[in-house]
């Protein structure tokens, strides 16, 4: 996605803005309302090759033809286009940002950190991390917008920015089954979450690892490998 930020007096906003909005629903509306006018065309060229999948939904495709089904199929393309776009809408993370908070909005949720609780931020990758004053992960998630683009709008606010990175990284330790160090209730929510990143399950990604911090540790990762430090006292 496009960088994009918005100024508003002395508010910054990261995130979705009406020129995103613009490329992605213009963009996977015409993608769907060009495919789906050409589908009959398509699915004829398909079923010429010595192989290909969905043959049976293809040759019914086919069977129909005329203006009207092209039209009609088009129509139905412009529609899942949108609705493709709509989804990817809401699951863009807005940040917005002030000299007194942080306010992160995505899925309809919103938190809200004031910078008094804030100690630094940083990129771990394409997710933005936010650390409390003792160490704590106040937010983790991931950012579609270029590392420019971010680090400019918190240090426009005068945030404290890691640009090495997480400074507790030397701390983390990586996940092995059944880790002597951990909880046997820590180790089994640590191996549903190796499932849930080998699915790719963004839901359950996040929820086990929202658990796990209940249980005392922080935990990241790196495709499907976890790593873990102890959650610091307060």
């Amino acid at each position: 996605m496009t960088g994009s930020i918005s100024l508003h007096d002395k508010k910054t906003v990261v995130g979705f803005s009406a020129t995103t909005g613009i490329i992605l629903y213009g963009g996977f509306g015409a993608a769907g309302l060009v495919l789906g006018y050409f589908l009959p065309q398509i699915a004829a060229w398909a079923l010429k090759l010595p192989w290909v999948p969905f043959e049976g939904p293809l040759k019914l495709v086919n069977y129909f033809s005329g203006i009207w089904v092209n039209l009609l199929l088009a129509f139905l393309g412009l529609i899942i286009g949108l609705v493709i776009a709509a989804v990817a809408v809401k699951e863009t993370l807005v940040v917005t940002i002030t000299d007194e908070e942080v306010q992160l909005d995505k899925d309809g949720h919103k938190q809200t950190i004031e910078r008094k609780e804030i100690n630094t931020i940083f990129l771990d990758g394409k997710q933005l991390v936010i650390l409390g004053k003792s160490g704590h992960e106040l937010a983790r998630d991931k950012i579609d917008e270029s590392p420019s683009t971010v680090i400019d709008a918190f240090k426009r606010h005068g945030y404290s920015w890691s640009s090495e990175g997480d400074p507790f990284k030397q701390e983390y330790r990586r996940w092995v089954l059944d880790s002597p160090d951990l909880s046997p209730t820590a180790n089994a929510l640590m191996k549903a979450r190796e499932i849930a990143l080998q699915k790719k399950d963004a839901k359950d990604i996040k929820e086990l690892r929202n658990e796990i911090i209940k249980l005392g540790y922080i935990v990241r990762e790196e495709e499907t490998r976890q790593y873990w430090r102890k959650v610091p006292q307060r």
